[in-house]
């Protein structure tokens, strides 16, 4: 137990406190790999804790990553890493709480932008199996169409999470 969370708090809630000490202990190991730059074994512990709270809060930021990664042309999230995320990214699109999903939609709809062309030639069968060409490309296309009817059925929600999910919705319209 945390000496540092008064008595009184955890009298009667110690389910809770336990599972926010739990859930800190997974951001700081989390913003270990982070602070090393270490992306990749970042994901590698998302994948093993398969804690959808750390992942809600840390999507954004990998989120900022791959825009980033654009920006300056270089590749610190590759498509195989998002390929990873993707299982875990049409879960959350399934849960009931709006920040889930919101953040899952966002997380699509920068993976989509940063590796359109990509994609887009998966559509039109121009892809090479040249060796600059990611073997992810393929399965990330497949997952990503498979997730539309999904992503359809938020599209007609109102708010945040219809909107949302309309601009992914055209971005898969148009890649198939």
């Amino acid at each position: 137990m945390n000496p540092r969370i008064p008595e009184e708090v955890r009298n009667g809630h110690g389910v809770m406190v336990s599972i926010l000490e739990n859930r800190s202990m997974r951001l700081n190991a989390a913003l270990t790999f982070w602070k090393k730059n270490d992306f990749l074994q970042l994901i590698a512990y998302l994948l093993r804790t398969d804690d959808d709270s750390v992942f809600v809060d840390l999507f954004p930021f990998i989120t900022k990553c791959i825009l980033e990664d654009e920006k300056v042309k270089q590749t610190k999230i590759t498509l195989g890493a998002c390929l990873e995320l993707l299982p875990v990214l049409d879960r959350l699109l399934h849960k009931k709480y709006e920040d889930y999903v919101v953040v899952s939609l966002d997380f699509i709809r920068t993976m989509i932008k940063r590796w359109y062309m990509e994609l887009r030639d998966m559509k039109n069968k121009n892809h090479s199996h040249a060796l600059n060409s990611s073997l992810s490309l393929s399965p990330v296309y497949t997952k990503l169409l498979s997730m539309s009817e999904q992503i359809d059925h938020l599209s007609l929600k109102k708010g945040n999470i219809g909107s949302k999910a309309k601009v992914v919705q055209e971005l898969l319209s148009q890649l198939k």
